[in-house]
């Protein structure tokens, strides 16, 4: 190109820059928080000032937008401060959405350093009061406490004490207070009834003797104490649970979820993705803040955003939502961006990135995000915001195209992925245009692979947790609650364990040696007690590999019931089996010479 026909160019485009009257310069004081990817401050114009293009034909401009609008978003814009934009174009081409906001069609990076909020410090590894656990007890009870327990055993207790009043029977077997042990033993057996595909059926099958129940059920504890204990299962104080309630919806579970979410954040560093979305525990019955989610499985139910680690699905941080909780200190905004302004409190200022769904995407918290957390995020977008330029919007473009709209620290890409259909997200991440190659002939934007890739984290805790449910149908809905602990709190032990003993195990084997592992201090104590079945504490001994016979008791001479004769009949007897050592009458004996024993 000759100069005559180049600098005919450069004042096409400096005409074009005067017309555009839009400009402002950045408000004077304010420094850049990304401050290894500045462009050169000396290229910055006012709007109404001439651009010395011959002088600067090698540099970029940069040009802030001073149209902003939060007529669709949560908080204020006047809390970002000014933006700054950059365009290898001077006074370049740019898309115009509904409320003046300019999006760029090309903004490059200025160098190739990585930006600072990208650069994490922290590589995901298990923190030090966890990496002693070396056992499936350990790793669970770093998130189901000790203290956790003693509470739910103390106001349990107190429940079965209230029961006993009322049904004028305290000496009933199955109504007595219940023991640590127990307590431990019925939440093994909750987990094991999870790893057979149980936890739906009815329970009377599991208990059956015809040889189609499940074994260790009926020698952990019987049918009626279990239905006792699953009815009298208390997490708070019912005495001032009137009180507590009127400023909090969950006063009934409140103390116990807390001390889960903090033991979660306590035991673990995440990777550098996270994934925020929400969840949905199956829940039919009376509670003030069911809701009504139709493309769930479930639909009705308790909804639970968290936030969850992209790589390992491990839970991070859990908020319920709970209605409008009334005045007090519990009485928090349930909008979009004040959940993920608390959720991402255990990583905010961590240069981690976060994923979220269309629901919480929006222009000012993903700005936000990047301003005060030092976290950039990645997510789909609504058509109906307002800061989304029209041609962005519309359909009948040619399929496996893609419009990019840039700003210094956000980018916008509209995908179309068949003929009358797009897909907007949004990144304040990426920063260019690439293209994922290895999607072929689809020309997937690196932005759309990204967000599919770092989705899914709370998606696959659901599917982790419906695998191996410990749910139960239940009216009252602190239960539901406390079951969806329990799933969450076996996901994150097992993410414990595995890293902790640097070899990989089945989760079906972690799950069935934990829930053993629950009930085998119950086992020890039950196989002692007279007034269990022989059978019964025969099997126990069986299950804790026990050679002492549990009839060591019923010694030649002493007569006790036989047991192949029915009750009804009562028969005594002083004989013994020489193998099983079980009591025998003559009726049910077989008689051997001397050579026909010493053979056998």
């Amino acid at each position: 190109m000759n100069i005559e026909a180049q600098e005919n160019r450069i004042r096409a485009m400096l005409e074009e820059v005067e017309t555009d009257s839009s400009y402002e310069s950045s408000s004077e004081g304010e420094t850049d928080h990304c401050s290894d990817h500045n462009v050169n401050s000396d290229t910055e114009q006012e709007a109404d000032d001439p651009v010395d293009l011959l002088s600067n034909s090698g540099q970029e401009t940069v040009v802030a937008n001073e149209t902003y609008s939060d007529s669709d978003d949560d908080v204020p814009l006047s809390a970002l401060g000014s933006r700054m934009f950059c365009s290898r174009q001077v006074g370049g081409s740019y898309y115009s959405s509904k409320d003046g906001t300019k999006w760029y069609k090309n903004c490059q990076r200025p160098n190739i350093r990585l930006r600072s909020e990208n650069i994490v410090t922290e590589r995901a590894l298990v923190k030090t009061g966890a990496r002693d656990a070396d056992t499936e007890s350990k790793c669970w009870n770093i998130f189901v406490t000790q203290s956790m327990l003693d509470e739910t055993l103390l106001h349990t207790n107190s429940e079965i004490r209230r029961s006993q009043v009322k049904s004028n029977d305290p000496n009933a077997v199955h109504k007595k207070e219940i023991t640590m042990s127990e307590l431990k033993a019925f939440i093994g057996l909750l987990y094991i009834a999870g790893v057979t595909k149980s936890n739906r059926q009815n329970l009377k099958d599991l208990w059956r003797t015809d040889g189609t129940g499940v074994d260790v059920f009926r020698t952990t504890m019987s049918l009626q104490r279990f239905y006792f204990l699953q009815n009298s299962i208390r997490f708070d104080d019912k005495s001032t649970r009137e009180e507590r309630k009127k400023t909090d919806n969950m006063a009934a579970i409140r103390s116990m979820f807390d001390q889960f979410v903090q033991c979660c954040q306590n035991a673990y560093t995440p990777s550098e993705f996270l994934t925020i979305d929400e969840m949905l525990l199956s829940f039919r019955g009376r509670c003030l803040f069911r809701v009504y989610i139709p493309n769930k499985p479930a639909k009705y139910g308790l909804k639970i955003f968290a936030l969850v680690d992209a790589k390992s699905f491990y839970v991070l941080n859990l908020e319920v939502y709970a209605g409008k909780q009334p005045l007090g200190p519990y009485a928090v905004s349930n909008t979009a961006f004040d959940v993920v302004e608390r959720l991402i409190q255990p990583v905010s200022r961590s240069h981690r990135n976060v994923t979220f769904d269309n629901w919480f995407t929006s222009y000012t918290l993903m700005l936000h995000l990047l301003n005060e957390h030092r976290l950039t995020s990645t997510g789909t977008v609504r058509k109906n915001k307002r800061q989304i330029p029209d041609s962005f919007t519309r359909t009948g473009r040619e399929p496996a195209t893609s419009l990019f709209g840039f700003q210094k620290d956000i980018t916008i890409v509209s995908y179309a992925p068949k003929k009358n259909k797009v897909v907007i997200a949004m990144s304040t991440m990426h920063h260019d245009n690439s293209i994922d190659q290895s999607t072929g002939e689809k020309n997937k934007p690196e932005i759309i692979t990204f967000y599919n890739s770092t989705k899914a984290g709370v998606d696959v805790v659901d599917e982790l947790s419906a695998s191996y449910n410990v749910s139960r149908n239940s009216k009252r809905w602190p239960m539901t609650l406390f079951y969806g602990i329990l799933n969450m709190a076996s996901i994150n032990a097992y993410i414990i364990y595995q890293a902790n003993k640097s070899a990989t195990v089945k989760r079906t084997e972690f799950i069935r040696n934990l829930g053993l592992s629950l009930i085998y201090e119950h086992l020890e104590s039950r196989k002692e007690k007279k007034n269990i079945p022989f059978h019964i504490r025969q099997r126990i001994t069986s299950q804790l590999g026990d050679p002492t016979p549990g009839a060591s008791a019923n010694m030649p001479g002493r007569y006790v019931r036989c047991r192949e004769c029915p009750n009804k009949k009562d028969r005594k007897t002083k004989y013994i089996c020489n193998t099983c050592a079980k009591p025998i009458c003559m009726e049910h004996a077989k008689f051997l010479c001397q050579n026909c024993a010493d053979l056998n």
